[in-house]
């Protein structure tokens, strides 16, 4: 009988190590197609894919969250202030900046897209520290309202890059092409796993009285 905690916990912590192990492999995977893609212009040759990119993953991600126990308590584990802290990255936003300054990108787009990257980068350590852990009314409301700036950002700029793509396609030409698209097919669709994560995991909280 002594020994069945010690069972449990090996079984728990294998089980862990294969999801680890399996979702990195995933990633990876994912990675080097999106790189491979972009190097070898089939994005540029065939742009109505890099929504199906950008999108694909999220949908596949959500209905695997949905079905699976196992993914979903191995999404749930990490912390709140870690999937703050990891958009972050979205400071790469300022890339679409730097092309639309050289007349590279397509202003309408880059503006947007890339302003509002930077603004959500630079604030995410801001509301990792003060929003997290998730105490106050107030602290809920910051995080949401920070949430929903960065989703409104892709709600926007994924239709928003189809548009220009037709209005000025020259401008676009860059985001098809490599290393941009490895921000738009795949930085772009963790960042929204990520915001839907971090949304499970804001719902599971219990009401807050204060």
């Amino acid at each position: 009988m002594s020994s069945s905690p010690s069972i449990h916990l090996d079984t728990h912590a294998t089980t862990d190590g294969a999801i680890n192990r399996s979702m990195l492999a995933i990633a990876f995977t994912w990675l080097c197609v999106d790189v491979g893609l972009g190097i070898s212009g089939f994005f540029s040759a065939h742009e109505r894919f890099i929504g199906l990119f950008a999108l694909a993953p999220v949908i596949l991600f959500i209905g695997a969250f949905a079905v699976s126990p196992v993914l979903r308590n191995w999404a749930l584990t990490f912390e709140m202030r870690t999937l703050v802290t990891a958009q972050v990255v979205r400071m790469g936003g300022i890339a679409f900046l730097a092309l639309y300054a050289v007349g590279k990108l397509n202003g309408t787009w880059a503006l947007w897209a890339g302003g509002i990257d930077c603004v959500v980068g630079l604030s995410a350590l801001f509301v990792a520290n003060y929003a997290i852990p998730v105490r106050t009314r107030a602290q809920r409301r910051t995080l949401i309202a920070w949430m929903l700036l960065g989703i409104l950002d892709f709600a926007v700029a994924i239709p928003l890059a189809r548009v220009m793509r037709v209005a000025d396609p020259l401008g676009m030409a860059a985001l098809a092409m490599a290393p941009l698209t490895v921000i738009t097919t795949f930085f772009v669709p963790l960042a929204i796993m990520d915001y839907f994560v971090l949304g499970a995991e804001l719902w599971r909280q219990p009401t807050l009285t204060r």
